[in-house]
């Protein structure tokens, strides 16, 4: 028997699919290696596997998931098919954690040591703090097939060949639930269904922001999710991601690394997972159409274990997605964090990407709900230490009526600050000060404002202000489009969200050169 799979099976879901890109990332990590007695190749939309007829079906099962399903001398899981090397061992760390949130979240899924390793990786500014451990395991459920019935001894019929039908546990499709009668399939496509746990890429959620109320403790409950490519061109797509997996310094990527891992939101690591496959030094086609991610976390009903409490299907792009990736590139590498007793443990840097993330994937304007992140003074002020970053995702904006925006009140602001520097001089007064008491005045102004009208009349005298009564050269140039936006009430919180970025993105060219610095250290 041979094991033959079409992309574009009209019965497959985005969970054969992205299975199928990773048997075939597997079957081009084996290259000449193959396992003894196992032929297998690949195209752009059809798999196939065949055996010598000295094997049995189920021998030759055992061989090929001995060979795609491994374990590091230090009992880390090894998928030869994600192409981690030796070179990134803190990636196989943080994945290794990841998987076993997820496709292996039942201690019987994958038995292992009681007591912590210490990580063979450890951060290099590790100092006074607990080191980083991981739990180390004996072997995990894709190695024997466990739990789906496919080398399990034939009580009749001919002895070694597959049953008709497979059983699908959590352990292939996280967060399939047994309902009267167990998630069954046949049993080729329950073969193609282990790879989706090396076909799909896997985050660790630290959510932080608003998404609305009534999620917010299920958010805070999250824990892991996994991206599912929507995989259309097998060559392409193993392609892209053995390159992007590589270690190069001339390859732009944000998820290649322990800390690139660790997101705050669901879609943030989905727009990730995309912005990184479709960079224009990964490949010409990224062989990927979209994703489906999928959150994992504690629900209400189920204490024992963590389940699907979020599920996003999302496109290939989305017309603001060059701010999602300014803001992921200047604002988005996580950081390490102490707490009280020691231990290490990583957070995003900023809640900013998570926002812009989440915004995109839910069709809303991409700086909705911003003024949420800033309400308080405190988060105010924390935020204007990423003034560099805002600054780079502003001049990142597509859509004409936001740059007509951004660009008026930051000619506006620095006009003023350019008077509040007289004042200063004149009086001998500190600058800086003064600056920040006008900039949280402003801040306050903008937040209760509660109309359109209220706002758009705020918003011009403001202008007239800093030009003492002049026309500002960015309203004058777009004086149509800036009148029709601001006085139209359905634009009201995207043009209060528009102002309270455009406060906080402002820069001078000292300020961009410090945020460029730090865009090429991460």
């Amino acid at each position: 028997m041979a094991l033959k799979y079409r992309l574009f099976n009209p019965n497959y879901t985005i969970c054969h699919r992205g299975a199928m890109g990773g048997l075939a990332a597997t079957i081009k990590a084996w290259g000449d290696n193959l396992p003894e007695g196992i032929q297998a190749q690949y195209d752009a939309e059809t798999i196939t596997i065949d055996w010598d007829e000295t094997l049995t079906e189920q021998e030759a099962l055992e061989k090929i998931l001995a060979a795609s399903f491994k374990l590091t001398e230090d009992k880390l899981i090894d998928l030869p098919g994600q192409f981690i090397g030796e070179d990134s061992p803190d990636l196989r760390l943080v994945i290794h954690e990841a998987l076993c949130l997820t496709f292996l979240q039942h201690n019987k899924m994958r038995p292992g040591e009681k007591t912590p390793r210490i990580s063979p990786w450890q951060p290099v500014d590790q100092e006074d703090t607990e080191p980083i451990t991981y739990r180390a395991i004996n072997s995990y459920a894709h190695q024997k097939a466990q739990g789906t019935g496919l080398l399990d001894k034939a009580k009749e019929g001919e002895i070694g060949k597959f049953p008709f039908t497979a059983t699908l546990p959590q352990s292939v499709i996280p967060g399939a639930m047994t309902g009267k009668k167990a998630l069954q399939a046949m049993a080729e496509d329950a073969i193609l269904l282990l790879y989706l746990m090396v076909g799909s890429v896997i985050f660790l959620l630290r959510p932080t922001t608003y998404r609305g109320k009534s999620d917010k403790k299920a958010r805070e409950k999250a824990q892991a999710c996994i991206v599912i490519p929507n995989v259309t061109n097998l060559k392409d797509f193993v392609d892209s991601l053995e390159i992007l997996t590589a270690t190069s310094k001339n390859i732009e990527r944000f998820n290649s690394t322990y800390l690139g891992r660790i997101v705050g939101g669901a879609e943030e690591a989905a727009l990730t997972f995309l912005s990184n496959i479709q960079a224009d030094d990964i490949a010409n086609s990224s062989g990927v159409s979209g994703c489906q991610v999928i959150a994992m976390g504690k629900v209400a009903w189920d204490k024992n274990q963590i389940n699907r409490s979020l599920s996003i299907q999302l496109r290939n792009s989305y017309p603001e997605m060059t701010v999602f990736r300014a803001a992921k590139k200047y604002l988005g590498q996580s950081k390490w964090i102490t707490a009280a007793n020691g231990k290490r443990f990583a957070i995003p840097n900023s809640p900013v990407p998570e926002l812009i993330a989440a915004n995109l994937a839910s069709e809303r304007h991409w700086c909705a709900y911003f003024s949420d992140l800033i309400s308080k003074k405190k988060d105010f002020q924390q935020m204007l230490f990423r003034q560099g970053g805002l600054h780079a995702m502003a001049k990142a904006v597509k859509d004409e009526d936001d740059q007509a925006i951004i660009q008026a009140f930051h000619k506006a602001w620095e006009m003023t600050m350019g008077q509040i520097g007289d004042r200063s001089r004149e009086k001998n007064l500190d600058f800086s000060r003064l600056v920040e008491v006008k900039r949280e005045k402003i801040r306050n102004e903008i937040l209760r404002a509660k109309t359109a009208s209220g706002l758009a009349t705020w918003f011009l005298q403001f202008c007239t202000d800093a030009t003492k009564g002049a026309s500002l050269l960015p309203i004058r140039n777009e004086a149509d489009r800036i009148r029709a936006f601001i006085f139209n009430a359905r634009n009201f919180e995207r043009f209060q969200n528009l102002l309270l970025f455009a406060l906080l993105s402002y820069a001078n060219d000292e300020t961009n050169r410090n945020n460029n610095s730090e865009g090429d250290k991460n």
